[in-house]
């Protein structure tokens, strides 16, 4: 939220500020402002209070100080993706010797079998792929990891691989990657597949001596991502686009939104070029114009298949989700050669057991849903396909909130839309599996993010069309009880790692909470202030929990707790 000032702003007879002087985030919009500060009219009903912000204070602005920020970013992306023409502005060198190497050594600690290398509970799973006892060998930004190094790594990160979009099966993977020589395992998977992967069991180890050295795996994970997108195709493209999945988590767990946006830009493009949302469609016509066509051979056998359609609802979701936190559109919205055909998704490992319907075709899958149209029994019930589905819900209020004020031209319509996306998302919530009956700690994690979504999709569509106003708490407020009820219903401390999308909705419904206690203080209302202060209490704690292996989730709960202060002083 702006703070260069706090004296509202003459407007003119029109109830429009003076040309020049409106908000930032009414400008990008295009919305009348009214000018007044710090925060005006409109963005107060669109809920969009934190980017309002003004340019013509004598300092710059939070945006000025972020698209300056965004500049050396893709300088560096730059230096970082063409390492050959541009002279790196940092040079790693072993301070052990008196010359400098070609890249940082790492040495790796060894890891006896049972340990947990600090990963949370979930390592403890994962022990039998541990080497027992082994030394692990040094490795450099240039050399391979050796064999024992690759079996830690790829323990480490399978147990969570589901929340960062690994969508490949997981026996196969595991069975490509484990073979005695880096060059048996490069003959099979890509180094781009390979070093993202190897960048994320880096992460999850939360073994110290591991972590110092992140930023030598992330260098190697850019790099050979970027190599990919330049050569011609040795390997399977899917490899490519699971690869650029994968950095597109990271960074954006890692709160680093403009490089996580690039690579989740590219996986889209990607996927487009290959038509996987054109999977088993009963139009599969080829590319517009301007999109490049990449003919796929037939896949090898189902289980390939069922790759492919899970690469194409793990990229949709990506989409989906952070396209709302960018304040950018949905690349999957209906625009020419984006329509999305695919059948909705199974389970990777249903694919080898039971397969799809060899007679399966798909037909505006996404477009159908929104609508209402329920799909056959049987379809779209995994877990994949649920978390697509909320996410796609939650991009669509999401969407239709920004653009909602009560003024607008055609309000009866745009109304009639936000009934129609309410029954949908109520119907789907019904349909979901609850979250208590959950028996397995993945299952309820997956059940936790979807159910977030829906809630705060809904949350969205309550608090847009006025909902709560007057004083009134509104239905947002009992939706964003039933999102903190969500978090009692499973055990936080089980899960080592969540999808970092939980920051962004946890901080939503945040805001819905400290936005009543604050009202309740101003008029003096007692009743279930102290509730809601333990409410926001349990979602801090929640955020809490994860900030350690994001720091996307530390960030959003400081600004959570900087923002309850100042509604409660």
């Amino acid at each position: 939220m702006s703070a260069q000032g706090s004296n509202p702003t003459p407007t003119t007879g029109s109830g429009r500020a003076p040309r020049g002087s409106a908000c930032l985030n009414c400008r990008r919009r295009k919305f009348k402002c009214d000018g007044v500060r710090p925060v005006c009219g409109p963005c107060i009903r669109t809920q969009r209070e934190y980017d309002c912000e003004y340019t013509d204070g004598a300092t710059r602005s939070p945006t000025q100080l972020l698209e300056d920020n965004i500049a050396r970013l893709e300088a560096r992306i730059y230096e970082l993706e063409h390492p050959d023409s541009v002279a790196p502005s940092v040079t790693l060198h072993d301070p052990r010797t008196a010359t400098t190497q070609p890249g940082l050594a790492l040495q790796l600690p060894t890891v006896a079998s049972g340990s947990t290398a600090a990963a949370g509970p979930s390592a403890q799973n994962t022990a039998y792929l541990i080497p027992q006892a082994t030394p692990v060998t040094a490795l450099d930004a240039t050399s391979e990891p050796s064999p024992d190094v690759v079996q830690m790594l790829v323990g480490f990160f399978l147990p969570h691989a589901d929340q960062v979009g690994f969508f490949l099966h997981h026996g196969r993977f595991r069975e490509y990657a484990l073979v005695p020589t880096a060059e048996h395992c490069q003959a099979r998977l890509s180094p781009a597949l390979l070093n993202a992967v190897y960048l994320w069991g880096v992460h999850f180890s939360g073994n110290a001596s591991m972590l110092a050295h992140e930023p030598v795996f992330l260098q190697r994970a850019v790099q050979s991502v970027s190599a990919a997108l330049v050569r011609a195709p040795r390997y399977n493209i899917i490899y490519s686009i699971q690869a650029e999945v994968l950095l597109a988590h990271y960074f954006f767990a890692a709160n680093r939104s403009l490089e996580g946006r690039y690579h989740s830009n590219a996986a889209v493009a990607l996927s487009l070029s290959c038509r996987l949302n054109k999977l088993r469609s009963n139009s599969n016509t080829a590319n517009p114009p301007g999109v490049m066509n990449v003919d796929l051979a037939p896949p090898a056998d189902v289980l390939e298949e069922g790759e492919r359609i899970n690469a194409f609802w793990n990229v949709f979701i990506l989409d989906k989700s952070w396209s709302v936190r960018a304040g950018s559109p949905s690349h999957f919205n209906g625009s020419p050669g984006a329509q999305v055909d695919t059948p909705w998704p199974l389970q990777i490992e249903d694919y080898a057991q039971r397969g799809l319907p060899p007679m399966l075709r798909g037909s505006l899958t996404i477009q159908a849903f929104l609508s209402g149209i329920l799909p056959e029994i049987g379809q779209g019930t995994s877990s994949v396909a649920l978390r697509a589905k909320a996410s796609a819900l939650f991009e669509r209020a999401s969407r239709l909130a920004s653009q909602w004020t009560p003024a607008m031209a055609y309000v009866e319509q745009f109304a009639a839309e936000f009934f129609v996306l309410e029954n949908v998302i109520e119907q789907f919530m019904d349909a979901l599996p609850p979250l208590h009956g959950a028996l397995e700690q993945g299952i309820a994690r997956d059940l936790l993010v979807t159910h977030t979504f829906a809630l705060v999709a809904i949350m969205q569509v309550h608090g847009a069309t006025g909902q709560g106003q007057n004083g009134a708490p509104g239905r947002d407020l009992d939706t964003a009880r039933r999102a903190v009820a969500a978090i009692d219903s499973v055990n936080l401390a089980g899960f080592a790692y969540v999808d970092p999308i939980m920051a962004v909705l946890w901080t939503a419904v945040s805001r819905v909470l400290i936005a009543v206690a604050g009202a309740h203080q101003q008029q003096h209302v007692e009743a279930d202030h102290d509730g809601l202060i333990a409410a926001l209490q349990r979602l801090l704690t929640a955020m809490t929990t994860f900030a350690r292996t994001s720091p996307l989730m530390a960030l959003q709960a400081a600004k959570v707790r900087q923002e309850l202060e100042g509604s409660t002083q």
